[in-house]
């Protein structure tokens, strides 16, 4: 019998999804982006990818750090992005058909700018808030 593939604890938590917490990524913004393709063999030839998201906390008192291990598909997608992708909007994580986690992101944008969308799809997703006062 093999074992039911589970969402990370953080993404079924009542915080995460609750904009009053400041852990929750709604309203947050963009600050980087780090798409790694890290390599081994002989030749570098053993290939993997991984992403990592920093997030300024939509009260400005923390960071919030995404990382994805093990990325075998991904999609970052926006209409316009001069000023930005705007706020995190909304979330969804599930379980993809190739029994994956799949974490799909909607951002606000401006007005005029449009959203934009991105989807992740990751062995594993790993979630940490960094509260200001120990960010570097």
């Amino acid at each position: 019998m093999t074992k039911q593939r589970q969402l990370p604890d953080f993404a079924t938590a009542p915080w995460y999804s609750d904009p009053s917490d400041h852990r929750c990524p709604h309203d947050a913004w963009l600050e980087k982006l780090e798409i790694d393709e890290p390599a081994t063999g002989k030749r570098n030839e053993s290939r993997s990818t991984s992403i990592t998201l920093r997030l300024l906390g939509a009260y400005h008192d923390g960071h919030i750090v995404l990382r994805y291990h093990g990325v075998r598909r991904y999609s970052l997608a926006t209409s316009h992005c001069e000023r930005g992708l705007g706020d995190w909007l909304e979330d969804n994580f599930s379980i993809s058909t190739d029994h994956l986690i799949l974490h799909l992101v909607k951002w606000a944008g401006f007005r005029s700018e449009g959203e934009s969308h991105w989807s992740i799809e990751a062995e594993d997703v790993s979630y940490e808030w960094v509260p200001k006062s120990s960010v570097q």
